[in-house]
């Protein structure tokens, strides 16, 4: 996924257009069926996993074709094949053209024109291999209301089996097309690079994916108070008289939502504080229309109310919270420890590094950066918000540096690249390091320095550290939910 197709995107991207024009006369198909199959933390949509040798019925034919004015027809071979035990599809002797752009896609069947509906997914992905480079993966939406439009997004294709998930965010559009309409999906294509003059193929599952939150298992009681807004009852929480320290987490999600040093005796029957964790809890309008509602502003689950101007200490706040919405994690658990935030592209991959290193305590991934509080990951990905995609570390610096920290952060990411990270395009993708103290921006400019002088043209900021935001739970640790592996993150030897 790390390498971006080095051509002049818009010349070719409009002769694609062209092309893809030619080819839906040429194509023979069906319009694909899906079927709903669950794995990991993914909700999969799949569209075709090319079983043909069980002899399963498919409503998918993929054609290859090639880029030429003059001659048409198919210019490579498609055979069904097993692989490393795998049932697969196989595009291969692919006789380069004048330009070398070859496309494989499918085709709706005239007597079936309606178009798969994928709204609601989150992206596309794919089993595959090849001969290697990178390549294009396009989705053809085409309706007689809008028209034919092509999204594409780039990813390296490598001669080992991998599986490719490719976010419906980062599918850029050709020029003048319009926005997508994800419920008139027409074609799949991919195009492997310019630059590549021969080709092989191997497909083994294509579909789409949708994330799944992941959530703790409530018992029937704390299920009555979260979801379904219920009350436990005055006096009887196990938290009401609780005055440990330490700090008061979400049931549901785990975020942290308030410390012990705000929690007060308020005499009322429930747990009390007069802060919360800046951002942790939310406030809205309650259904009897006279209260106001607080609630987990990570996952939404109930907490309770907050109550202002009773004057039962300086901040004049109580949020009254049931014990059945909150667990506690003590402060005689918590080590000594520092923090270090970094961005590195997308936080998935920046954080599945961190995690495996010895003396990290734990990892968050979330925004920091920007000009808009607590911003959601929709807002984040406009590119309007001005935050990055960030990972906070928590870590043992008797067990390792800041500046070892540092170092394994230049080591798993392209930090020559500007506003991106392979696939993933815009300033929220950026390259930077956020200081919490004069050592830290010390380190960090000397390591710049350093590979200055080793000839990388360094394009990460040095910036201090601001409001940081957690992400939504389900982009928590999600390559150890989904035992998958980064796509735009690598690990490389450099200092």
């Amino acid at each position: 996924m790390k390498t971006e197709m080095e051509c002049t995107h818009r010349n070719w991207l409009l002769l694609l257009m062209f092309f893809c024009f030619v080819a839906s006369g040429v194509l023979d198909g069906w319009l694909f069926t899906a079927r709903a199959q669950t794995a990991n933390s993914l909700s999969r949509l799949v569209v075709d996993d090319f079983n043909r040798a069980k002899g399963h019925k498919h409503s998918l034919i993929w054609t290859s074709i090639a880029d030429q004015t003059k001659d048409s027809g198919i210019v490579g071979r498609k055979q069904f094949v097993q692989n490393d035990g795998r049932s697969c599809l196989n595009i291969k002797e692919l006789v380069p053209s004048k330009k070398n752009l070859i496309l494989i896609a499918t085709k709706a069947a005239p007597d079936n024109p309606r178009n798969l509906n994928i709204t609601g997914h989150d992206g596309i992905y794919l089993r595959a291999k090849g001969t290697g480079g990178p390549c294009t993966l396009g989705l053809w939406i085409e309706s007689k209301q809008a028209g034919a439009q092509l999204y594409q997004a780039p990813f390296e294709l490598k001669s080992q089996w991998q599986e490719f998930r490719l976010p419906l965010r980062i599918f850029r559009l050709l020029p003048n097309s319009r926005s997508m309409n994800t419920r008139e999906l027409f074609r799949i294509i991919a195009i492997p690079g310019l630059q590549q003059r021969t080709v092989e193929i191997f497909l083994d599952e294509i579909g789409f994916y949708k994330e799944r939150k992941m959530y703790k298992k409530l018992t029937p009681e704390q299920e009555r108070i979260i979801i379904h807004k219920g009350t436990e009852r005055p006096f009887s929480g196990k938290y009401n008289d609780h005055y440990e320290k330490g700090i008061y987490t979400c049931m549901r999600c785990g975020a942290e939502l308030f410390e012990s040093s705000s929690k007060f005796k308020s005499g009322c029957g429930w747990p009390s504080f007069d802060e919360q964790i800046e951002g942790a809890v939310k406030w809205q309008r309650d259904a009897d229309g006279a209260r106001t509602e607080i609630i987990c502003n990570q996952c939404g689950g109930h907490l309770g109310h907050v109550f202002l101007g009773e004057k039962l200490t300086p901040k004049n706040t109580r949020h009254c919270v049931n014990s059945a919405s909150m667990d506690f994690i003590p402060a005689k658990k918590q080590q000594q420890t520092a923090k270090a935030i970094f961005a590195s592209g997308c936080f998935w991959g920046t954080e599945y590094y961190f995690n495996k290193v010895p003396g990290v305590i734990s990892t968050t991934v979330g925004y920091t950066g920007g000009h808009l509080d607590n911003p959601t990951y929709k807002q984040v990905c406009t590119d309007k918000t001005g935050h990055a995609e960030a990972v906070k570390v928590v870590y043992d610096p008797a067990i390792i540096s800041y500046e070892q920290l540092a170092k394994l952060f230049f080591e798993t990411h392209d930090f020559t690249q500007l506003n991106r990270q392979g696939p993933d395009i815009g300033t929220q993708y950026r390259s930077a390091i956020f200081f919490s103290d004069a050592e830290q921006k010390r380190l960090a400019t000397q390591l710049i320095r350093m590979l200055n002088q080793k000839g990388y043209d360094v394009k990460t900021q040095i910036a201090p550290a601001e409001k940081f935001w957690p992400a939504e739970k389900y982009h928590q640790d999600y390559y150890d939910k989904t035992k998958k592996l980064p796509y735009c993150h690598v690990y490389r030897k450099i200092f």
